[in-house]
């Protein structure tokens, strides 16, 4: 890992650094200041933005749960699925957590991670681990992209026994809680964020022929609109911070595929508007541009189209 792409995380390791204070949480008035404030971090570094947003959302998540005392430190959130999924088992009068999680960012960066795990009933819970506990084994790193690299996602290995205190949530509270769907859009946010920091670290360079030109005015009216959506959305989530589960899911879906396509276009525009020289020759933008691409790729595509269509189907417009 090159020198420049740690330095970029230095904020992570000093727990006082500004990007570690303390954002409103979703739903109760602040929201678009909170994705503001995500974006912003995004704006310095895609890998940056993603730890960041997985943190806060973190924090959020423990909020909704109750729990407002967050330890200091970087906090993850892992809860991708798999076909041999984690899961949270009976020990005695206690619990175990056995098995391995996969896709976990900032495996050997984070103090602690929100864990989703399978119970015996076949439902979800969350837990909550120290991750510097013993029978926690982050595996060997796999990560053959130099996107992201710094973000350090590979799997990581438990097998220890767990307090009752440690639970968050059972039967699938994590995907039933509201701030499940707000949370997605603070990750939009952060897709937006990445494309706007290249943005703006190749403007003061930016070519002035006519067709350029043209690009960067196609590409300051789609991050304006952005900036519009992601506060209007922000807006209308504390409007309705409850509301029914559809309705935010939609919302939600709405607004990732929206953002998606206009960082689609955003980097697709970019080369045609500079040519090769700083993909070649700036030491960040080639990788930047390959990290944001592949950070808004959490976007399932048609997958997500495909529920939101059926979404538009089945409680309209």
């Amino acid at each position: 890992m090159a020198e420049h792409e740690r330095d970029e995380l230095s904020p992570l390791r000093d727990p006082s650094d500004p990007v570690f204070r303390p954002l409103p949480v979703p739903g109760a008035g602040g929201t678009a200041k909170r994705f503001e404030a995500l974006w912003n971090i995004a704006r310095c570094s895609p890998a940056l933005g993603r730890l960041a947003e997985a943190h806060h959302d973190a924090v959020a998540i423990l909020h909704e749960a109750g729990r407002s005392d967050v330890a200091p430190g970087l906090h993850g959130v892992w809860a991708a699925g798999g076909p041999d999924p984690l899961r949270l088992l009976r020990d005695g009068g206690g619990w175990r957590l056995r098995g391995s999680k996969h896709w976990c960012s900032g495996a050997t960066l984070a103090s602690r991670a929100l864990v989703t795990a399978e119970l015996p009933n076949g439902l979800g819970a969350l837990v909550l681990v120290d991750l510097a506990a013993n029978g926690v084994r982050p595996a060997a790193p796999n990560w053959e992209s130099p996107a992201l690299r710094a973000v350090d996602t590979r799997s990581v290995h438990f097998d220890l026994a767990v307090d009752a205190d440690i639970i968050v949530g059972v039967d699938d509270w994590y995907l039933r809680r509201p701030g499940f769907w707000h949370g997605a859009v603070g990750v939009a946010a952060c897709w937006a964020g990445c494309v706007d920091g290249i943005v703006g670290r190749l403007q003061p360079r930016w070519r002035a022929d006519p067709h350029a030109v043209a690009h960067l005015g196609a590409i300051d009216a789609l991050m304006w609109s952005l900036r519009t959506l992601v506060a209007a959305t922000g807006d209308a989530i504390d409007a309705e911070p409850i509301g029914e589960e559809p309705v935010r899911q939609q919302r939600a879906m709405r607004i990732r595929h929206v953002v998606a396509e206009a960082v689609d276009e955003i980097i697709d525009r970019i080369p045609r508007a500079l040519g090769p020289g700083p993909l070649a020759l700036d030491p960040n933008v080639h990788r930047h541009l390959a990290e944001t691409d592949l950070y808004r790729r959490q976007s399932q595509a048609e997958r997500d189209l495909e529920s939101l269509g059926e979404l538009s189907r089945t409680i309209g417009r």
